[in-house]
């Protein structure tokens, strides 16, 4: 079986302003498949309309889009924030 972060991350970057923010960009032809598998695991805070979902998962705050974009919130590092996907992505 294939490494998770292989299977439906497309790429992670670092968000411009606070620290500990990355921006994660989900595979086109995974992402509503990788969406499904961490809101499985997060607690949703918020719904927006079904475009923009806050979430909550152990003390990382993740904002979903349904373009396939994911804002994480609070990660110390590049390393810290592959676990946390690894974990979600995880089956």
């Amino acid at each position: 079986m294939s490494d998770p972060l292989d299977r439906y991350v497309s790429r992670i970057e670092e968000a411009c302003g606070e620290r500990g923010d990355y921006i994660v960009i989900l595979r086109y032809d995974k992402q509503g498949e990788a969406l499904k598998k961490i809101l499985s695991r997060c607690e949703v805070e918020r719904n927006i309309s079904g475009i923009m979902i806050k979430a909550a998962y152990r003390e990382l705050s993740l904002t979903l889009f349904t373009t396939g974009k994911i804002l994480l919130k609070g990660v110390k590092d590049r390393v810290e924030a592959e676990r946390f996907l690894m974990e979600l992505l995880s089956d």
